[in-house]
């Protein structure tokens, strides 16, 4: 439930590894995740809003595909990246 200091290390990894597709893969799962735990629990979020979170989840998907991962990475990150504009367009 500490989604927001989870969040806090993940983009200063970001920060650290601004080219790494798989890092920017996993924050946008765990953007994500975090926006839907809290759409399920609204008290969990701890002021954050799943808005932004799905927004942020969007553009970290893509640009892990900016950077051309391959196989199974670049899959699933266009099925994320699906869902959530999906998700989006509802």
């Amino acid at each position: 439930g500490r989604y927001a200091e989870g969040l806090v290390e993940l983009e200063r990894a970001r920060e650290a590894a601004t080219d790494d597709p798989a890092l920017h893969y996993t924050l946008g799962w765990c953007y994500e995740f975090v926006a839907y735990r809290i759409t399920r629990r609204p008290r969990s979020g701890g002021g954050l809003e799943p808005a932004d979170l799905y927004r942020k989840a969007e553009a970290s998907l893509r640009r892990c595909l900016e950077l051309r991962p391959e196989g199974k990475l670049k899959d699933d990150a266009e099925d994320l990246l699906s869902t959530i504009i999906k998700e989006d367009v509802k």
